[in-house]
């Protein structure tokens, strides 16, 4: 099994250092005030005052943890998202429940110091629950928010998401919530390693050092919000390769929306303030508020931060490019590419019972784009292009558009960064796009069937929503093609990535 450190790095890759040195946000000064021009209160906030008795349009509930290393995601944003609430006629609240990092350990070593590394707000190896205001202060953030030690809080069991969304749901009343699960993501990620026993597989996101590793279940979040009653207007994945088929089928009976990306994500504090902004821009037409927040969130750099666009891009070495992804999907739409993905398991799966079909299909298996070279995530539309390329029937290329019509119906937005894979070509390395489809669809697991990973959790996907809808674990008991990063287009992420290089 991988060990707790490099699952770690490998679950983020996120352009820290920049953002660390841009914004501020980790310095050895815990004092420095970036809201000196909001009046400080510890005894009362004016802002929570002025809701009482009324209900918000929008109540957005931050779930995570710093996972060692991007405690930036909400330390960075927390100025930027308290800019937008303190607007006139603010539709939205914000309520957080995360916690630090254990220490400043990785964090030091990313920096190349010895010397100790503060938080901007709070202090490392503890959980902090709270409504974020424009008053919440560095000063008063400890004092209003802090909830517990971080190692005796569970963020990955049901009932700690359980108790955090009965208690948002009572802090700040909404017609509409929002959940983002924030920082490290894995997807819909098999691996057991030495999880405590309730969160052995599915691991989606929210890997805590607090906890060994711990991350939080898919179906932990789709338990919490059955067990409590609570539809969601959105969740946000704001994580690595959460778009995967299986993440977003098991969430979709309790949101009408999901935000993310197939591939790794960057440390953007625009995915924390953007949607802010767009939900008080469009209040009352929640897909044109998601259009505005595509825009903020690929928007161009400025000072304080990066765009998504700009952050992928070395203009000095394009081969260093990496490529990326975000969009917002209906999760009504989920069942139309389902039903596709059914009837390509069905065609692979008989196929490959003949020899020379099966041939085939091994060959579509290694041309086919997968997002991260650790991962057996694949994009489905360009699989699906890559069995029609190979078998050239009527029924394969039938699939093949009409899956490319149910994701263009169940797509609000999607961003596509096509900038880069690395090919050995006569042993140099060539550059080029990918996939051959011109675009990033969702992505969908495709192990072999002696893949480690497969033969010992094979019986968890078996268990998810997504293959009880499509039967795709057929084809992937049968399948003998194992995904090579070496020979397949993949996107590559090093445990290293260049971006912390000097």
């Amino acid at each position: 099994m991988k060990s707790k450190i490099l699952m770690m790095m490998r679950k983020n890759l996120w352009k820290l250092t920049i953002l660390v040195m841009a914004l501020g946000i980790v310095s050895c000064t815990a004092n420095d005030d970036n809201t000196a021009n909001i009046t400080d209160s510890t005894d009362s906030d004016p802002y929570v005052e002025g809701w009482e008795g009324k209900t918000a349009k929008y109540t957005i509930m931050f779930y995570g943890c710093g996972g060692g290393n991007v405690d930036v995601q909400l330390t960075g944003a927390i100025p930027f998202i308290q800019e937008q609430l303190y607007v006139k006629a603010n539709q939205v609240r914000f309520v957080v429940m995360y916690s630090m990092s254990k220490s400043d350990k990785m964090y030091r070593e990313e920096r190349k110091t010895t010397e100790p590394i503060y938080p901007a707000y709070g202090e490392w190896g503890e959980t902090y629950r709270y409504e974020l205001t424009p008053y919440t202060t560095k000063e008063n953030y400890r004092k209003n928010g802090f909830y517990k030690k971080a190692s005796e809080v569970k963020l990955y069991d049901v009932e700690t998401i359980k108790e955090f969304l009965n208690w948002a749901k009572a802090t700040a009343p909404a017609e509409n919530y929002i959940l983002i699960p924030t920082n490290h993501g894995g997807g819909f990620d098999l691996d057991e390693e030495e999880m405590p026993e309730e969160t052995h597989n599915t691991r989606a996101i929210a890997y805590d050092d607090n906890q060994n590793g711990s991350g939080v279940p898919t179906k932990a979040f789709a338990q919490a919000l059955k067990e409590t009653n609570t539809h969601l207007k959105a969740v946000y994945w704001n994580g690595c390769m959460m778009s995967q088929l299986e993440v977003m089928t098991e969430i979709a009976p309790y949101c009408d929306y999901q935000f993310g990306g197939s591939h790794v994500q960057r440390a953007l504090p625009r995915h924390s303030y953007a949607i802010v902004e767009a939900l008080n821009t469009y209040p009352d037409n929640f897909e044109q508020a998601a259009l505005r927040q595509s825009e903020i969130l690929n928007g161009p750099e400025t000072e304080y931060d990066y765009g998504l666009s700009d952050v992928l891009i070395n203009d000095e070495d394009p081969m260093n490019n990496a490529n990326g992804d975000f969009g917002c999907w209906r999760s009504a739409g989920l069942a139309a590419i389902n039903a596709q993905v059914k009837e390509l398991a069905d065609v692979v799966t008989k196929g490959y019972d003949d020899d020379a079909t099966k041939e085939k299909i091994d060959n579509a298996t290694s041309s086919v784009y997968m997002f991260d070279k650790d991962y057996a995530y694949v994009d489905v539309l360009d699989y699906a292009l890559h069995i029609y390329y190979n078998l050239q029937t009527a029924e394969t290329e039938e699939i093949y558009l009409n899956l490319e019509k149910a994701l263009e119906e169940a797509k609000v937005y999607q961003i596509c960064c096509l900038n880069r894979k690395i090919v050995a070509t006569d042993g140099e390395a060539v550059y080029t796009k990918w996939p051959a489809t011109d675009r990033y669809s969702l992505g969908i697991s495709l192990y072999s069937n002696n893949n480690l990973m497969w033969m010992y959790y094979n019986n968890v996907y078996k268990a998810s929503a997504f293959d009880k809808a499509t039967g795709w674990s057929k084809f992937l008991d049968k399948n003998e093609q194992h995904l090579d990063p070496d020979v397949n287009p993949a996107n590559d992420s090093r445990i290293t990535p260049f971006w912390m290089v000097d």
